[in-house]
């Protein structure tokens, strides 16, 4: 039997993308995820088809919340026609593309699902704000609601 794995890590990363940073009280709801390429971990999913469908962030469509971590997913990731933890309301990790500052609003790019600070051409996330800063791209957690 071949080695599976080679060499381990002193330390865990200290957050990964989706994960559930705190035991504050959260809404996270169970959506199908519509898309072929799946939804990623910790990123925009936006209103599918059907009322019970999410894909990836797309202009024009209303936001529904941000994929969470889910460690049982074997290519981490949420794969098509998988359910998907969406989360609508809490504080989750995310990958910010720019420097950003507790408080500071949020944005996405239509386009491609990455998350600001900056309003430029990108679409607001309402109720939502940087809960902790990043010196440049990162990871930071994302309050919402």
């Amino acid at each position: 039997m071949p080695a599976i794995q080679t060499n381990y890590s002193a330390q865990h990363a200290r957050w990964i993308e989706g994960m559930v940073l705190n035991m504050e009280p959260s809404d996270i709801v169970s959506r199908l995820c519509e898309d072929a390429e799946g939804i990623g971990f910790g990123k925009v999913a936006v209103q599918g088809t059907a009322d019970n469908q999410v894909v990836d962030s797309e202009a024009t469509v209303k936001f529904c919340g941000i994929a969470v971590l889910d460690s049982t997913q074997p290519t981490g990731k949420y794969e098509q026609y998988a359910t998907a933890a969406i989360m609508k309301k809490g504080v989750i990790v995310v990958q910010a593309s720019v420097a950003v500052a507790v408080g500071d609003p949020v944005y996405y790019v239509p386009a491609t699902g990455v998350l600001t600070n900056s309003a430029s051409g990108n679409t607001l996330i309402a109720n939502a704000q940087w809960d902790t800063s990043t010196a440049g791209a990162g990871l930071a957690a994302l309050r919402l609601g």
